[in-house]
């Protein structure tokens, strides 16, 4: 496999973050954002942790860890405020999914390839800065309009750990995983 080939892995896997749908109703945007978090708990960073960890890389393997355990407490918290919320994976989940499981079963070959671990950081540093600065302050501003301030501020929160995870992923590319 080429190089080139994992590029449009993780590239699908941006897409998915940048095709977000916003709704312009609280709780559809709500079961959006518990689909998501648990697919980055569950699926997308323990997978870039374990690139991290074969590519001898144990501090951004530890970060990875980090914001996978982070994006399921935002999963928790929103799940806290819609209990009887129904999350279905979506075809654009399905297909993120489908890219995760086509990394790690090529994981030897793109934890040896040097471009790995920075598409890695690359892609978590894109989704990171999509959630931090676009989706959830629009989703919390929805739902401050609508009258839900309770909901407004989970997403402020959530909002608030996505910005952390965007500096972290930026400070580890920065610093531990040269170009």
């Amino acid at each position: 496999m080429s190089l080139h080939h994992y590029q449009e892995d993780f590239m699908g896997i941006d897409r998915f973050f940048q095709e977000a749908v916003y709704h312009d109703q609280t709780d559809l945007n709500a079961a959006s954002t518990v689909e998501v978090e648990l697919y980055e708990h569950t699926c997308m960073y323990p997978t870039f942790a374990e690139i991290a960890r074969q590519s001898g890389h144990p501090e951004v393997a530890a970060m990875f860890d980090a914001i996978a355990r982070e994006e399921g407490e935002h999963a928790e918290l929103v799940q806290k405020l819609y209990g009887e919320l129904e999350v279905t994976d979506t075809p654009e989940t399905q297909e993120a999914k489908r890219l995760v499981a086509t990394i790690e079963a090529e994981m030897e070959k793109v934890a040896s390839d040097p471009r790995g671990l920075r598409r890695a950081l690359e892609t978590a540093l894109e989704v990171e800065s999509i959630e931090a600065t676009k989706t959830y302050p629009a989703f919390a501003a929805l739902a401050r309009q609508q009258g839900r301030e309770d909901v407004a501020l989970v997403f402020d929160e959530i909002t608030r750990s996505e910005t952390r995870h965007m500096n972290w992923v930026q400070r580890a590319l920065d610093t531990l995983v040269p170009a």
